[in-house]
């Protein structure tokens, strides 16, 4: 199988919340950028009129990353990416470290879910279920109706903690922020190749381990400066699930490629990566992915 060609694209993100001027309401909004691939495209069109119907106000985001370097390329948690499932939006919060159900129509808070870490990536809603990943290592599964806990899965190999973003997290953090595509979760544990990467495929309902890739933390690759050291993947952005594929953005680094059935390791092309290509945020049709560049 081939793997998915490089394709770089520069693109500027504007989120409008709002709801509609008549009681229409649209599809499911139930993951970031709308599905597994990313897209960020609905079939439902808006009407030529919309009307604020209600506000919230919360505290400015306390991203991972606020140095220049990284700005760009690791800009995941600096607002809030909102997800809709029925009459229920979900946020989730990297500076108390919970996920938060709003009700749709009037934006009143329905109840909080909280983590031992912050959550940095917006959930995964389906189902009745919302999914999400914390600094501490987890992936939760909760009720979406009363946010009561169904399952959590431990990413790393242990409860060891460090310190992080002035914060004690794990050792592991699940920075391989969620995606749900043919009833499984995946999601990616640990941002230290040398500590071991984790990537997985869960059962949606049950929680059950399908496969885990444990064996990208040290690779001998050619680098961005062209000589080869030892590097490996370290999961940072949402994941990308395609027919074939899971794409696991590597923060600074172009993403790896994984067997999305079988957790088969691909590819990673680290060396493609160059100055400012790359990133965290990751688009893909079913044979090509869309990564940042710097202009």
């Amino acid at each position: 199988m081939l793997p998915m060609k490089l394709a770089p694209l520069s693109a500027g993100l504007v989120l409008l919340l709002s709801l509609l001027a008549r009681p229409v309401y649209a599809a499911d909004w139930p993951m970031w950028r709308c599905d597994a691939n990313r897209s960020a495209v609905t079939p439902e069109s808006l009407p030529e009129e919309l009307r604020l119907q209600w506000t919230r106000q919360y505290s400015p985001r306390v991203p991972a990353w606020d140095d220049p370097l990284n700005q760009d390329l690791m800009a995941y948690d600096r607002v809030f990416e909102p997800v809709v499932l029925g009459d229920r939006v979900f946020l989730s919060f990297n500076d108390t470290d919970k996920v938060l159900s709003l009700d749709l129509r009037t934006g009143e808070e329905q109840w909080a879910f909280y983590t031992d870490g912050p959550v940095r990536f917006p959930p995964v809603a389906w189902q009745g279920k919302v999914y999400f990943t914390s600094d501490d290592g987890h992936l939760y599964c909760v009720n979406a109706e009363d946010g009561k806990l169904k399952w959590k899965l431990r990413g790393g190999p242990s409860d060891r903690q460090v310190l992080g973003n002035q914060r004690v997290i794990s050792a592991w953090p699940a920075r391989g922020g969620p995606v749900l595509r043919d009833g499984r979760v995946y999601f990616a544990a640990s941002i230290w190749p040398f500590m071991g990467t984790f990537i997985y495929a869960v059962d949606a309902e049950t929680g059950k381990v399908a496969w885990v890739n444990d064996g990208t933390g040290a690779q001998f690759l050619k680098q961005p400066h062209s000589a080869p050291s030892f590097a490996g993947v370290a999961p940072q952005g949402a994941l990308v699930a395609t027919r074939d594929f899971l794409l696991v953005p590597g923060g600074r680094s172009v993403p790896a490629a994984f067997n999305r059935q079988t957790g088969e390791f691909v590819h990673f092309q680290i060396g493609a990566s160059a100055k400012g290509i790359g990133g965290s945020f990751v688009a893909a049709s079913e044979t090509d992915y869309f990564v940042h560049t710097r202009l």
